[in-house]
């Protein structure tokens, strides 16, 4: 290249960085020359700077196609990452995969580099507004986010090996988040680690009340009791009747096995009625179990009751793995509402309260005082979820 050229091109760029309103113009006059491999070394920097810049001014009226070319032609220069400049082209892609759904943001992460993230790309932005201060997701935060959700979309079952790490220090980070456990349950799950992935969806259980929790949930577990347990509580905690289809399917097909077939009518229609309603297409697998039930069956009115009553079968599967705590019984009260409510205290002298009626009594009706329970949360907000008399 000339050298006139070279530093015409090497002024457009700092105009560009300057002014953020030319940087459309140094764009325009640096990317014909990248693209045809004519761009010097050393312009390589600036013109990274000008794509950031160019993108940034015009991110919500730039066509998305424009905007794919740019952070295409910023992912193929040779620049310094991590760096201030790697984390906010980050941020532009994200920004983009949130306008336009046909953005690639996985294989786009994938090339940026997850192992590039800084400590600063984990910070969240708090401002203050009307109601007080306002939380916003981190950089890497957003990433992640976008990233997990197209790959559950894609149904992968390969992964960057670096995405798992990145998931466990967004756990260790955010601890509160369940969020991220629960993309890192199911990296297991499709990674074909079954005894980690249940062991780490009991966990997100105990603590969330996530219908799709169940659901993944039942996938897993092979003993049918506790499948069509895990399928119940998913139905009974989505409010959503439209995402139910396919629990009721899967309910169906274990109503079946048992010659439940009342029950399994009882679902069948419902999974009918919703996806005729929206105007869905009856899957193939839908009509199989249809005709597996006999044509002269009376569906049930309602599977409620079949669904609390499954419940119980979920409770050595869930609080097994928790450790028997003693509890004294010390008195029972009316609450606000009415309810004979007991307290009773841990050998820490933390309080817990239950419903009176969760208690036992002796022979001659006098409350039991001594207890072993299996507690939830026992340093904060503690929930027993076992109770039975001290032996």
């Amino acid at each position: 290249m000339e050298k006139n050229e070279y530093q015409r091109l090497k002024n457009l760029a700092e105009s560009g960085i300057k002014d953020h309103s030319r940087a459309r113009e140094a764009f325009e006059a640096l990317y014909p020359v990248w693209k045809d491999g004519n761009l010097p070394e050393r312009l390589n920097n600036s013109f990274a700077w000008v794509i950031y810049y160019h993108v940034r001014h015009e991110q919500t009226t730039m066509p998305s196609i424009e905007m794919r070319q740019a952070l295409a032609a910023y992912l193929s220069l040779d620049n310094e990452r991590p760096s201030r400049l790697h984390s906010r082209i980050l941020l532009m892609a994200t920004r983009l995969k949130d306008r336009d759904t046909e953005f690639k943001f996985s294989k786009f992460f994938d090339m940026w580099g997850m192992n590039n993230l800084t400590d600063e790309d984990w910070q969240q932005d708090k401002k203050e507004g009307r109601d007080g201060t306002v939380t916003f997701i981190s950089v890497a935060e957003h990433a992640i986010r976008i990233y997990a959700k197209e790959l559950h979309e894609n149904k992968a079952t390969e992964f960057n090996p670096d995405f798992e790490p990145l998931l466990v220090k967004a756990v260790k980070q955010f601890p509160t988040q369940s969020l991220y456990k629960y993309y890192l349950a199911r990296l297991y799950a499709a990674t074909g680690r079954k005894t980690k992935a249940l062991k780490a969806y009991k966990k997100l259980a105990l603590i969330t009340g996530q219908s799709y929790i169940w659901s993944d949930l039942a996938a897993l577990l092979t003993d049918p009791v506790q499948r069509q347990a895990a399928l119940c509580k998913a139905l009974l905690l989505q409010r959503d009747a439209n995402k139910t289809g396919r629990l009721h399917l899967g309910l169906a097909q274990l109503l079946i096995k048992e010659k439940k077939f009342p029950e399994a009518a009882c679902e069948l229609r419902q999974y009918r009625d919703i996806y005729t309603r929206n105007g869905w297409h009856l899957s193939d697998y839908y009509q199989r179990l249809r005709h597996s039930v006999p044509a002269a069956t009376q569906p049930q009115r309602d599977n409620k009751p079949l669904y609390q009553s499954s419940l119980a079968a979920l409770d050595e599967f869930l609080y097994s793995d928790l450790p028997e705590m003693p509890l004294t019984f010390t008195t029972e009260f009316k609450d606000k509402r009415g309810n004979m409510t007991a307290r009773l205290v841990m050998d820490s002298g933390k309080a817990v309260f239950l419903p009176a009626l969760r208690l036992a009594s002796d022979t001659q009706g006098v409350r039991i005082r001594h207890y072993m329970a299996r507690i939830v949360n026992p340093d904060d907000r503690p929930r027993v979820v076992t109770l039975r008399p001290r032996e």
